[in-house]
């Protein structure tokens, strides 16, 4: 009966330590699970956080490369308003330069006449020249401008496209696929077995009736 006694509480032993075995390699599972999670979140949070300081920074680029074209263009402006009013005045100095050549004093005839032409001749000239310098600047200009256009319209859309997907943070760490405790129908039946083998013993060492002759 001793031996049944320590034979049935050696499987309940071993039973609880397999149990234990898994219960202690699914508990570490789970801790390390539950730090997966953790250090997932700390890292979407570093990346949205980000994310808006660039969303931020990429409005801030984008306002810088406006003005940087508005100010191109005001300065092509101004160097064409000059431009103008420099050839403006040059057709002013040829109209007044064809007035005071044409006059021929007290000269008559072929001659005045040769003299009033060279003078109007030399003044269309001069305009036609002061015209052609302004039609040039202001074609010039507008080419800058819409270059200028283009490089802020490229600057603008790289800016954008560097912000224009949010962070994907991916899935989230599943959670672990945990052991399954050993059933204790194994433990059952060998208590089973021990118990039976134990009575049986018990029956087969039993002393026999003595009889009487």
């Amino acid at each position: 009966m001793a031996t049944m006694g320590l034979n049935m509480a050696s499987q309940v032993a071993a039973s609880n330590a397999e149990s234990a075995a898994v219960q202690h390699s699914n508990a570490g599972k789970l801790k390390q699970h539950k730090r997966d999670v953790e250090a997932w979140k700390v890292e979407a949070n570093l990346d949205n956080v980000q994310y808006l300081n660039d969303v931020q920074e990429q409005d801030h680029q984008q306002d810088r490369t406006y003005q940087a074209m508005l100010d191109q263009w005001s300065s092509d402006d101004l160097q064409l308003k000059n431009i103008f009013s420099k050839n403006d005045f040059e057709i002013e100095d040829a109209i007044i330069a064809m007035h005071e050549g044409g006059y021929a004093g007290e000269q008559t005839g072929k001659t005045a006449g040769r003299l009033a032409a060279k003078s109007a001749k030399e003044a269309g000239y001069r305009k036609s020249r002061a015209i052609h310098n302004k039609m040039m600047a202001e074609r010039e200009v507008n080419m800058r401008k819409g270059q200028a256009f283009k490089e802020a319209s490229d600057r603008s859309r790289d800016l954008y496209m560097d912000v224009a997907f949010a962070p994907v943070h991916g899935r989230m760490p599943h959670k672990p696929h945990l052991d399954q405790e050993p059933s204790k129908a194994g433990l059952f039946l060998g208590l089973a077995k021990s118990g039976l083998q134990g009575y049986t013993d018990f029956k087969a060492n039993r002393p026999g009736k003595v009889t009487k002759d």
